[in-house]
């Protein structure tokens, strides 16, 4: 059922249907109360987005993420809807399943269905794709600091949560430490290990390259790399992972070992997934808070849209929120 429907049934042109729609005051009370009748009769729903096209103005956002299977993204993708709704503005949601050819091709459709601006929060980029869409919209990226220059983007302050974490551990008697990371053709991945290192040397903490093992950032590839560090010997006292879902993985290799956690190894994750607090013991994490991360995405484009500015972003900061799997470290 279209808008020429309506005026027809209800015996009107289609600019007096769309006055009553947009609430326009120059239309009898007689002819708005036939016309609102008739759009209920016809479960009539206009189409916003062919309209706003035509005025120039399609108040439409795109938003990018690695991964919908990785719960870190839902709360970020339902913080950043939320703020649309609450101006009016549409979001087109694609994810890229960390592949670079996928985010070309998601920027290259959004910019096809002529979005206002897109949010690239996303682990991985690709240099040309950002190039062909900013040409187009306002862009803004996720802890992307090589990039920084260029476009809008989210700052992420990795050192602080490591900082708080091996303080943890050295207060716990740790300093055998290892690292599970993501792969590292990933920027966020390689930066989350770069920090790792960085703040195991601040610590005069010794970095064994044969304790630092690649995952996929998913749970099975937390516990490959977790049962590799069990095989070794010596092995590690306590292993900090590059993010939660890794962390789960790590912890669950642990206990089919007969490893006790904490007692036997204490197992750090980074994310503080709501998974975190629902395993058994509960994993002590690093937080990044992914709704303050989407408030400034949107903040950013809102911003760009309205009035062409380019704001700097607030760096997010993480910590670290101890719960149950980190423990001293035993005497045998």
């Amino acid at each position: 059922m279209d808008i020429q429907q309506v005026a027809k049934r209800a015996k009107v042109s289609t600019a007096t249907v769309s006055r009553v729609l947009n609430g326009t005051p120059n239309v009898s009370e007689e002819t708005a109360a036939r016309v609102r009748k008739m759009i209920a009769k016809l479960n009539y729903v206009p189409n916003n987005h062919a309209r706003n096209l035509r005025m120039g103005s399609a108040r439409m956002f795109g938003l990018i993420v690695s991964d919908i299977n990785n719960p870190f993204f839902p709360e970020l993708i339902d913080a950043f809807e939320a703020l649309a709704s609450q101006h009016g503005i549409d979001v087109i949601f694609m994810h890229t399943n960390y592949d670079p050819q996928r985010l070309q091709s998601s920027i290259r459709r959004m910019v096809e269905r002529n979005v206002d601006a897109i949010a690239v929060m996303t682990s991985e980029v690709d240099e040309k794709a950002l190039e062909m869409a900013s040409a187009h919209v306002p862009l803004v990226l996720m802890n992307q600091p090589a990039f920084a220059k260029l476009y809008r983007n989210v700052p992420v302050e990795y050192a602080t949560g490591f900082k708080e974490a091996l303080e943890h551990l050295l207060s716990l008697g740790h300093s055998d430490i290892a690292f599970i990371a993501g792969p590292s053709t990933l920027s966020s991945a390689k930066r989350r290990y770069q920090e790792w290192e960085l703040a195991m040397k601040r610590h005069k903490l010794r970095v064994r390259l044969q304790w630092v093992v690649t995952g996929d950032l998913r749970v099975q590839g937390g516990e490959r790399a977790m049962q590799e560090l069990m095989s070794m010997s010596p092995r590690p006292s306590a292993v900090l992972t590059s993010n939660d879902l890794m962390a789960v993985g790590a912890l669950q290799a642990a206990l089919h070992a007969g490893l006790r956690v904490p007692a036997d190894v204490s197992i750090i994750g980074f994310d503080d997934l709501p998974i975190a607090s629902m395993v058994m013991p509960q994993l002590t994490t690093i937080q990044l808070a992914r709704r303050e991360i989407a408030a400034q995405a949107f903040t950013s484009l809102l911003l760009a849209t309205r009035d062409d500015i380019r704001t700097e972003c607030e760096v997010v900061h993480p910590h670290l929120v101890v719960r149950k799997s980190t423990g001293r470290r035993s005497s045998k």
